[in-house]
């Protein structure tokens, strides 16, 4: 058996262990902050396809009583000195579908929840020196892109857990995300939302604020025919370079929003990170423009269409009219919108 630890956006969590319950083979534990926990019989490379997980982690060790003072630095550096990464470097090897090499080159990741008399800065060396003391012929690289293999010591208060990502690269990083805009998605964020909205296979998905076109993209992986549009050209310009970079077959329009150009009941899925005047402007009122939207959205949903909206303004989205299933609070950009999930 395997155990992995998966790492997410906050208030993502719950769908991050669906996603990862629904690969075969995989056994989801616990849930905590920006964490999944996870068990398999054996390394499989459909754990790289995972969409909603910043990053994915083989399991090595598990630090209590870690302090905020400067002498948890060095018993950190005692505690990396214990771990033999070899199996874990193992495991990433055959998920990968090709060896690591003998002596790998490896960084290693640190971040923290709470005050610390030390830098992540910090960490990172403690613990590397200690590793290539243990493993003779590793090599410790300050950047991430020059190594075989990535150490994540990730600590919550008094606890550490450390982990060796799977993949080459995280997970969050789409090779198709080339083109940004001002309040563009993260993918895992969007995929997130598409997996909430339940998109299968042939269904009609709708994002009437494409913005980017992360949304899209990422409900054209699950296999929507997915429509959107966008009032900005250069929105529309990023969309299209990231659709076609993604190979996805997307439709895109100019339009405004507010009035779309789609017939009456013809949408199954509708997702949609509207904005609200912060990071892209709103040339009109900010909730008339929400309820324009709103009834936009309500008039083109099919009867049973899940609506799923991502939002710094929930009671803007609840007057809509339309059954609210779930909340979701979520932590992005320094603020905390919601996903919130609505059906006709």
């Amino acid at each position: 058996m395997v155990d992995l630890f998966a790492v997410t956006t906050r208030g993502l969590e719950t769908v991050s262990a669906a996603e990862m319950a629904a690969l075969p083979g995989v056994i989801v534990g616990t849930t905590g902050y920006r964490r999944v926990t996870a068990r398999v019989a054996a390394p499989d490379p459909a754990l790289l396809t995972l969409r909603t997980i910043d990053d994915l982690f083989a399991d090595v060790a598990t630090w209590e009583a870690i302090g905020p003072e400067r002498a948890a630095l060095a018993t950190m550096g005692t505690y990396s000195a214990r771990i033999d990464l070899r199996p874990a470097a193992a495991v990433c090897g055959a998920v990968r579908g090709r060896p690591i090499r003998r002596e790998p080159a490896f960084s290693v990741t640190a971040s923290f929840v709470g005050r610390r008399n030390y830098t992540s800065d910090e960490i990172k060396l403690a613990c590397a020196r200690a590793i290539e003391d243990r493993h003779r012929g590793w090599t410790y690289t300050p950047d991430d892109r020059k190594a075989d293999l990535n150490v994540r010591v990730f600590l919550e208060h008094a606890t550490a857990h450390v982990g060796v990502r799977v993949g080459r690269e995280p997970l969050q990083n789409r090779p198709y995300k080339q083109e940004h805009v001002p309040g563009s998605l993260r993918p895992p964020v969007a995929a997130a939302m598409v997996w909430l909205a339940g998109i299968l296979p042939g269904e009609r998905v709708l994002d009437p604020c494409c913005g980017a076109g992360t949304l899209l993209v990422e409900a054209a992986y699950r296999g929507g025919r997915v429509l959107g549009g966008d009032p900005d050209r250069t929105a529309l310009v990023a969309a299209c370079g990231n659709a076609a970079t993604a190979q996805a077959r997307v439709d895109l329009h100019r339009w405004d929003a507010r009035a779309l150009p789609v017939a009456d009941e013809t949408v199954t899925r509708i997702v949609t990170n509207p904005p609200w005047g912060r990071k892209v402007a709103i040339e009109a009122d900010a909730e008339a423009f929400y309820s324009e939207i709103g009834r936009e959205v309500t008039r083109v949903a099919a009867p049973g269409a899940r609506i799923v909206v991502l939002t710094w303004v929930p009671e803007w989205v609840r007057s809509w009219g339309l059954w609210v299933v779930s909340e979701l609070e979520i932590s992005l950009y320094g603020r905390t919108p919601y996903g919130m999930v609505l059906a006709r």
